[in-house]
Parts: structure tokens; C-alpha cells; sequence
């Protein structure tokens, strides 16, 4: 969702200073608690020609989303190496690069960790379209130089991707619902979740693969 052309021709800092100023205010009262007053205000605009800008906050936080999710899929893969590896290292080693950002842009993941606790189901539903067309962009990048020479023979790569994915995506899920139950720092749920990963990847290691350290 592109802002008015006018917001783009803006001093790159005072685009800067508005983002980060909604942003904040997203992550501190999710969707449905962002004042957009309180955003204009710390912004030191008018809510008049953040409106103009925008529209309306469902628009606002669409941009949002993707300008945050593109920054931190740019930031991802900048630099990148593709050294053949396995599909366990490859994911634990993604993770780690993933979490690093956390603490680069500390204000842009966690207004997507947001996203995910507090998102309209209209707006949602636009969300969940944006990020599987990013999955899938992805994808092909996280298989590139991929090493399945030690699948257990009769195992596709397809089914082993299946089974691990459905594994990665079951943990996402449960974290999220332990996460609206008890919100904390994220690098402590960090902590918690690879020790999780990691667990579950060494099962299907050893499930789907033949024995080799």
C-alpha cells in the first residue's frame, strides 16, 4: 500500500521521523489501541495530513507492514553466503541471522511481532498475502546449494522440506499463543525458542535421516 507521492517527497529523515513515530505507537497499543492523535503528535504533524498521506490507519499500518518486512528482508539477505550445508544447519543458521536484526531494528520487528498479536481479520487477510508472497520469494533463496545427500533413502526433498516446515510452523504458532499469554522481552522468548528448534530438529534428524554426526 504506496502513501500519498507527496509523502515520498519528503526529507528522507521526516519520512523517517513519521514511520518510527507510528510504529511506536502500534507497538505500544497493537491495531485496535494505536492512537493515531498520539502518533501525529510525536511526529509533530497534523492528523489532517497524516490522513492525507495515508488515508486512514488500516492503510497506515498496511505501509507499515510492508515497508518493515521489506527492510528487514533486505537487511536479511544482504551479504548473504550460500555455503552448502544441510537443511537443519541452513534453518538453524537463518534463525540466528533473523534474530540478529531483532536487535538491529529493534522497533521494526517487534512492531511485526505485534502485527501477528493484533491484526483486524480484514486487514489480516492482506497481511497473510503479503507475507506468502515474500515465502516464496524465500524459498528458492533457502534452497539454493541445499545438501540432501544424507536423506534416508526413499525420502523426497519435497517431503522432507513438508515435514520440517510443518514442525517450524507448529512452533511459530505455539509461541505466538505462549507469547499473548505471558508478553516478554524478546530475546528471553528468543532463548526459549531455539532451545525448542533445536530439540525438534534433532528429532527429525535422526527420523529422516540416515545416522551421520
Amino acid at each position: 500500500m504506496n502513501p500519498h507521492h507527496s509523502f515520498s517527497s519528503l526529507d528522507p529523515g521526516k519520512q523517517e521521523s513519521i514511520r518510527n513515530s507510528c510504529l511506536e505507537e502500534f507497538v505500544r497499543g497493537g491495531y485496535s489501541g494505536a492512537s493515531t492523535n498520539s502518533m501525529c503528535k510525536n511526529a509533530g504533524i497534523s492528523k489532517g495530513l497524516l490522513f492525507y498521506y495515508f488515508k486512514n490507519k488500516k492503510n497506515l499500518f498496511v505501509y507499515l507492514t510492508d515497508y518493515s518486512t521489506k527492510l528487514l528482508i533486505e537487511k536479511f539477505y544482504e551479504g548473504m553466503e550460500y555455503n552448502k550445508e544441510d537443511l537443519f544447519e541452513r534453518l538453524l543458521k537463518w534463525t540466528m541471522r533473523k534474530w540478529a536484526l531483532s536487535e538491529q531494528y529493534p522497533l521494526h520487528y517487534a512492531f511485526l511481532v505485534k502485527q501477528l498479536l493484533d491484526c483486524p481479520p480484514d486487514i489480516n487477510l492482506k497481511v497473510t498475502e503479503m507475507r506468502n508472497e515474500y515465502k516464496a520469494q524465500s524459498l528458492s533463496l533457502f534452497m539454493h546449494n541445499l545438501d540432501f545427500s544424507n536423506l534416508r533413502q526413499g525420502i523426497s526433498k519435497q517431503k522432507a522440506l513438508e515435514v520440517v516446515f510443518y514442525v517450524i510452523e507448529g512452533l511459530k504458532e505455539r509461541n505466538i499463543a505462549k507469547y499473548k499469554q505471558n508478553p516478554r522481552p524478546l530475546n528471553e522468548l528468543h532463548n526459549e525458542i531455539l532451545n525448542d528448534i533445536k530439540e525438534y530438529l534433532d528429532i527429525c534428524r535422526h527420523g529422516i535421516c540416515n545416522g551421520r554426526d
